[in-house]
């Protein structure tokens, strides 16, 4: 494939936040297997952000997102040389409205759900690890604390 051929994707990941904790889950079946990962998935055509973080939460999770709550965190710039991919990733937060049992709703690529303090989202000698490289590069440059504490 020439480079004129290839594309930048743009991916949404979703710090879905209830009672000061974030949901993550464990990859399986796609690129990034075996790491954590956030609710989320690509941007469709003529989609805002806000609106492909409530669809991807609802989708992957089962979760309806409080449409009110639904900020945006930060952007990160994913080069994947080793799978011939580049996306740039939009993270946005939003708050779980209603129940906030997560559900396996695909699971030929999520293996499990669990919410999780922004200490184990942050420790990188804990279980959480390894991080999707999305993730993990926004852990690193981005203080979240904030968004936690925010969280109802």
């Amino acid at each position: 494939m020439t480079i004129a051929n290839k594309s930048v994707q743009v991916g949404v990941g979703v710090l879905i936040l209830n009672a000061q904790k974030v949901l993550v889950g464990k990859r399986i079946g796609s690129h990034g297997a075996n790491t954590w990962q956030l609710a989320g998935g690509h941007l469709d055509f003529g989609e805002g952000f806000e609106e492909c973080a409530i669809r991807e939460a609802l989708e992957e999770t089962g979760l309806t997102l409080d449409p009110a709550s639904v900020k945006f965190v930060t952007a990160n710039n994913n080069l994947m040389p080793s799978i011939d991919r580049h996306y740039v990733t939009v993270f946005v937060a939003a708050n779980v409205l209603g129940d906030t049992k997560a559900k396996i709703m695909e699971p030929l690529k999520c293996e499990k759900w669990e919410w999780i303090t922004y200490e184990q989202l942050a420790d990188n000698n804990g279980p959480y690890r390894p991080l999707f490289s999305p993730l993990a590069k926004m852990v690193e440059e981005c203080d979240l604390k904030a968004f936690f504490a925010k969280s109802t």
